[in-house]
């Protein structure tokens, strides 16, 4: 599944448990691939028979956290903005309040 390009990879086929013991070459490239990953506890081995990708229509988009802070980075620095000149323009109201009053 890949939830930010709508694409999801559907495969059919026959699947069989691998004993660790039976595979270690495989077992030892998969903890190097990641090392802070928790530890493989089984093996599956898929005999693909057919493979389709899945309409994007109904894939919600995920995004992860990390992207979703980037996207979020441009609009909070356009509300700082903002604010900052809505505090200049009551400062400015104020000034004038208090000129107008005296």
């Amino acid at each position: 599944m890949d939830y930010p390009n709508r694409r999801r990879l559907k495969l059919d086929g026959t699947g069989e448990v691998v004993p660790l013991e039976a595979e270690p070459a495989l077992r030892d490239q998969l903890l190097q691939a990641d090392p802070g990953a928790a530890a493989v506890e089984r093996l599956f081995r898929i005999h693909v028979e057919a493979f389709d990708w899945n309409c994007p229509q109904f894939i919600t988009p995920r995004l992860s956290a990390a992207q979703v802070e980037s996207a979020k980075l441009p609009l909070r620095q356009r509300i700082a903005e903002l604010e900052a000149e809505v505090g200049r323009l009551r400062s400015l109201e104020q000034d004038r309040e208090s000129a107008d009053g005296s």
